[in-house]
This record gives structure tokens, C-alpha cells and sequence, in this order.
């Protein structure tokens, strides 16, 4: 099939797209490693089993040049996900930059060195306690790993709510309601320690939630009764292996057997629960039924898995139930939602309601080490590492998401991304940039007074400036917008914010010929210092393409001053022109020029940028790489600008 026949046919324009964007040198072909380091980038390693077909295409082709036709042949039947990939349409977009700021979470509170490992039984006694891993898992499968990531630990509570979560399924197996489980264990923080020989004094004397180890039991007795309690383990272990979509976790005998032993606590629980008639079953149930319900318990604390696995199944809750690795469903969504509820309550011990206040997310840790946090309709993240703090909870694990929340805008209630101090991992960088800045920027160009007022409401900071560190008080000025720079101006913004060409919002006024606005800046006490390219200079028609989407057009020129040479390549497969231009005329090329953005350059004149495209002064990409003296950039620009009849 001739080539224009293949970018014809149905479909194949958006594949078209696809080879367009990751042809990075315009040549028509595409190195065959090139489509595994995409896959890579991403999150998605050549023994992911969902692309088994396309990665082994890959191997086939291994050190082979791909064009459109052998593209099309290669991709196959995993055209969409590449195309979700290569888009950016995934769960972490940005998923290279999130694992690079992961690294750097993970090496600082590798520092944190706190804590206690638990000692009660030997085999926890005796794990390094240097031991450190952290896995994360998107709901698209997206897996990142650091540290010791492929090593089994011992989950020990982790158990709890995986449990709960088995309890209720169970019920509504043989058509029973929720309330078939609360009937046993309450649904209320208890403020005690987990062990605690406390009962609800509603005058039910029900434990108070499945996270404490009295309501553990409970819910653990409420899992296949009537069964052995090894059939009841198995169960619960292929339970575990339909939310990890893989292998089922290790039994760890010697663990089992060790907690059993140490486990007089848990059995005088076990028997003031019976006593109170508060074990299923009620006055009725027999000492056979208890110890069994004991044995699981003790099991499934036992069970081993990486915190890869553990991870992965807390996608599994972030997804509403379905694991992200199968796409098969392992919970019912209601299910979900209630463990989710109980985690974010009580998860995290007698510690749970600090975490929530600080970290806002879902969270359940054992005394193993592990911690794992659930991001709804994002991700699922497990650390692993032995060292406790008072509470029983891995001092680094907790660190971990500290930094998270720190570094992210995770919190349950964090303001919308447009508003936030923090980056969202569901968005690029270069998106996250662009919704701080192109609205206000763009607003202010217009004199739209009504949504920069909506902005300002939103806590928005309407002095940010752009790539070109221009704000919004530079475009009001320019334009002569005198009721939006009242609104900057009586919001706090600073008067005289400086740009990259050493400009302020009072040289835009005079150089526009606005009298008025000249003198209410004045009126603040806009300091008049000489600055270094604040000269006047004569406006040009615009010469770049209006595409009309300012958040796609900020997020092109933000790509491109970053370097960010996936984020080029998301916007080129969505089809966003990449000589599309700003408010000001700047366009990708500019601002790569600008700030010697060599990756981007090259990128954005192999896929045929103009290169005498000038912003709204005149400049062009030529003239910014000679102000900001970028000299190889200056050179490549000047190459490609002579034509072969010139001469040397």
C-alpha cells in the first residue's frame, strides 16, 4: 500500500500522528528501541505482560529502521495504548519527570533513620533493617520500582483491610448486604492502640472498626466459615492474586508459626469478643470456630509479597476494583469505596488522625514495615521498611508521604490544579505550568476582568509569570487595560515585575502611548532604574499560527524553554501545531532559542517550524539565541537558515 493510501485509511491519520511525533529528525524513519524507550518512559518495561505481543514484534525488529508501514505492522493491535502513551493520555502523563522526583523522595527519606524494627517474633527480629523499597502503580499500570522493590516482606496488618475487603465480598456472595459485616464490627475510630481490649459502648460490643485487631479477627472469622482454616487461606490467597494480577503471595510458615506463638494477645481478644458474644455466630459460636478465625488471622499476617505486588493491589482500590495489570475485576466498586472509608479513618493506628490531617490519603501499614497509600483514580504506592516510630508505622514510609504530599497535590482536599502550589502528577509539568499562567495571561490580554477576579477568588497568584516571565500586569499594561490593573494592583501583585528582556509593565504602558496607565504605576512607586533592553520597540503583525486553545499553546511553549522533548512529542500526537504563538507572537521556537534548548531546537526544525517567525517586537528565534548569547544554538539557527546556493 503506497503511503498517502496507508494515511488515508481509517485510522491511520491518528497512527500518522503518532510516527510524526516520535520521528524526532523528520527523516521518515524511526529506530525500532526508540518505540521501547517510549514504552519505558512511560512506565511500561518489556516484561509487562499486557504488551507481551508488541514488545515481541519489537524484539524481532531489534536494531531495525521502522517506516509508516512497518510501523503500522509493528504496533498492531496495541496501536491505542501506544497512542494513549505517545499522547500523554495516561494516568501520569509525565510519568519520566514523576519517576525522577520519586528517586529524589525516596533518597531523602532514605536519610530518615529512626525507629525500631518490631521485635516480638524472630523473624521479624531479623530483618535488615536497612532494607528499603518503593513501588508505585498507576490505574493505567504505569509500575515504577526503586530499592528493594522485588523483596518479600512480612505484611502483617496490611492484611486488615484486604481482609475486610474479602468479608464483604463474601457476604454479597451468598447475598448479603454490607450490614452483614457491620453487624460484628463497627465502623468508628477508636483512638487506642491497635490491640486495645476495647469494645463499642453502644451496647452492641462490636471491636470498633476491621483495622483494629479485635475487628481483624472478627473479619477474618466471617471469611468462608465452615471451611479448613487452610482452604480459607487458599482462598484468601487467590483473592490477593486477582488484585496483584499475578502469583499468589508467599506463605511464610515460619512467620505463621512464630505468631501463633506470640499471639496471647490476640487469643485473650479473641476470647473476650466470644465471651461478649460479639464473635459471628454470637452466643453460639464454638471455641473450634474462634480458633479458626484466630488461625486465619494469623495467616494472613503471615503472607509475603514485594511491595511491586502490594502496590499494584492498592491500584487495584485506586480503580475502583480492577486491576490495572489484568483489567479483570477483583472487587466490587462498593466494596471499595467502604475500605477505602475504614482506611482513611483508622488505618494507620492510633496515628491515623495526624496522617489524615497531613498526608489526606487512605493508608494502611503493618508492622512489618510497610505502608501503603491508595490515591483514588490515580495510583497506588507501597514503602517498605522496617524501622518503626511510636505508632508501629515504618518512619520512612511515613516520610514518604510526607514528601508526596509535599511535593504533589495528592491531598483528598487540596484546592484544583489551577490554584496549587504543588504540581498535580495527573498533568504534565508543562500542562501544570500552563494552567498556572496561560488564563490570567490571557485574561489580562483582553481585559477580561470577570474571570481574573474568578482567578483571584480561586487563590490563583495573578503575579506568576510565564516562560518569558511576562504576567499578567505586563498585558494589562501593554493594552491599556485600566480596570484589570486596578484588580492586579489592589490584589498586592508587584508593580514592576521584571521580563526576559529586562522590561516592566510601565515600559509596555509608555511604549503603548497609555498616559493613564503610565501615571497610576507611577503613582505606586515603580522604580525607574536603567535596565538593559527596555528601550522601545516597534510592534510587527504577528506571523505564527493562531491555533485558539491558549492552555495547549502555553503548554507547547513551556515544553520547549524545559526541553521537554516527551512533552513536544504528546502535544505534536494530539495534533497542536508546534509553530502555533501566544498573546505576545512567541511561539516553541522562540522560547527553545531563548533559553539554548538544544533537544527542542532540533526537534522543532526537523518537524518543520518556521525559523523567521517573529513574536509581536519583531524578534525572531535568531535574534532571542543572540540576546540570551546561546552561540551553538546561534550557529544551528543560522545553518539551517542558508540555503545551499550560498556562499560559504
Amino acid at each position: 500500500m503506497a503511503m498517502h493510501e496507508l494515511q488515508s485509511s481509517r485510522g491511520a491519520s491518528r497512527i500518522w500522528r503518532l510516527f510524526h511525533a516520535i520521528d524526532d529528525d523528520g527523516d521518515g524513519w524511526i529506530e525500532a528501541v526508540t518505540l521501547v524507550e517510549v514504552l519505558a518512559r512511560a512506565g511500561f518495561e518489556t516484561d509487562d505482560r499486557r504488551l507481551a505481543g508488541l514488545f515481541g514484534r519489537l524484539a524481532e525488529r531489534q536494531g531495525a529502521r521502522l517506516d509508516f508501514t512497518a510501523f503500522l505492522a509493528v504496533l498492531g493491535a496495541d496501536s491505542l495504548i501506544f497512542e494513549r502513551v505517545v499522547r500523554g493520555d495516561l494516568a501520569v502523563p509525565d510519568f519520566a519527570s514523576f519517576a525522577e522526583e520519586m528517586a529524589r523522595i525516596f533518597a531523602e527519606a532514605a536519610a530518615a533513620r529512626g525507629g525500631r524494627q518490631a521485635r516480638y517474633v524472630a523473624p521479624l527480629a531479623e530483618v535488615n533493617p536497612e532494607r528499603f523499597g518503593l513501588a508505585a502503580v498507576t490505574v493505567d499500570g504505569q509500575i515504577l520500582r526503586l530499592g528493594d522493590a522485588g523483596v518479600d516482606f512480612s505484611i502483617q496488618s496490611i492484611c486488615k483491610p484486604f481482609n475486610y475487603c474479602f468479608a464483604l465480598e463474601e457476604q454479597a456472595h451468598v447475598g448479603l448486604q454490607r450490614d452483614a459485616v457491620h453487624r460484628w464490627v463497627g465502623m468508628e475510630p477508636s483512638g487506642r492502640r491497635y490491640d486495645a481490649a476495647a469494645l463499642m459502648e453502644d451496647g452492641t460490643d462490636r471491636p470498633y472498626n476491621p483495622m483494629v485487631n479485635a475487628g481483624a479477627i472478627v473479619t477474618a472469622a466471617l471469611i468462608r466459615p465452615g471451611e479448613t482454616v487452610d482452604e480459607r487461606l487458599d482462598r484468601v490467597r487467590r483473592l490477593w492474586a486477582l488484585l496483584t494480577g499475578g502469583d499468589a503471595p508467599r506463605l511464610d510458615t515460619r512467620m505463621r508459626e512464630a505468631e501463633g506463638r506470640a499471639g496471647h494477645r490476640n487469643r485473650l481478644l479473641a476470647r473476650a469478643l466470644a465471651e461478649a458474644g460479639a464473635m459471628p455466630g454470637g452466643p453460639s459460636a464454638t471455641p473450634e470456630s474462634v480458633g479458626d478465625a484466630l488461625g486465619l488471622y494469623f495467616g494472613t499476617c503471615a503472607l509475603a509479597l514485594t511491595v511491586t505486588e502490594v502496590a499494584t493491589a492498592a491500584a487495584t482500590l485506586a480503580n475502583g476494583g480492577i486491576c490495572p495489570l489484568t483489567r479483570s475485576r477483583a472487587l466490587r466498586r462498593r466494596t471499595v469505596r467502604d475500605c477505602l472509608s475504614m482506611m482513611q479513618m483508622s488505618g494507620m493506628y492510633d496515628g491515623s488522625g495526624e496522617f489524615c490531617l497531613r498526608i489526606g490519603l487512605p493508608a494502611k501499614s503493618g508492622v512489618g514495615g510497610g505502608i501503603f497509600l491508595v490515591v483514588p483514580g490515580l495510583m497506588g504506592v507501597c514503602v517498605w521498611s522496617p524501622r518503626l516510630n511510636a505508632h508501629g508505622n515504618s518512619v520512612r514510609g511515613v516520610r514518604v508521604a510526607e514528601l508526596l504530599a509535599a511535593r504533589y497535590r495528592l491531598h483528598a482536599f487540596d484546592p484544583p490544579a489551577v490554584s496549587a502550589d504543588r504540581p498535580d502528577p495527573r498533568l504534565s509539568l508543562s500542562a501544570w505550568r500552563a494552567a498556572q499562567t496561560a488564563r490570567a495571561l490571557w485574561a489580562a490580554g483582553c481585559g477580561d476582568v470577570q474571570t481574573l477576579d474568578g482567578l483571584l477568588n480561586q487563590q490563583v497568584d495573578l503575579g506568576r509569570g510565564d516562560y518569558d516571565r511576562r504576567t499578567p500586569l505586563h498585558l494589562a499594561a501593554a493594552t491599556g487595560h485600566m480596570p484589570v490593573i486596578r484588580l492586579l494592583l489592589d490584589a498586592g501583585v508587584d508593580a514592576d515585575p521584571i521580563d526576559r528582556w529586562g522590561r516592566g509593565p510601565l515600559d509596555e504602558a509608555e511604549s503603548g502611548g497609555h498616559a493613564a496607565v503610565v501615571a497610576l504605576l507611577k503613582a505606586h512607586a515603580v522604580r525607574r532604574d536603567p535596565r538593559v533592553g527596555s528601550a522601545e520597540r516597534e510592534l510587527q503583525p504577528q506571523q505564527a499560527l493562531d491555533f485558539g486553545d491558549d492552555l495547549a499553546v502555553a503548554e507547547l511553549l513551556w515544553a520547549a524553554a524545559a526541553d521537554d522533548l516527551d512533552g513536544l512529542r504528546r502535544l505534536v500526537a494530539r495534533g497542536v501545531p508546534l509553530h502555533a504563538a501566544d498573546y505576545d507572537g512567541r511561539t516553541a521556537l522562540h522560547l527553545a532559542a531563548s533559553e539554548g534548548a538544544e533537544r527542542a531546537l532540533d526537534y522543532l526544525l526537523a518537524h518543520g517550524h518556521p525559523i523567521d517567525v517573529r513574536d509581536v517586537w519583531g524578534a525572531t528565534p535568531l535574534d532571542d539565541a543572540r540576546r540570551e548569547h546561546h552561540d551553538g544554538t546561534m550557529a544551528r539557527l543560522i545553518a539551517v537558515t542558508r540555503s545551499p546556493t550560498d556562499p560559504d
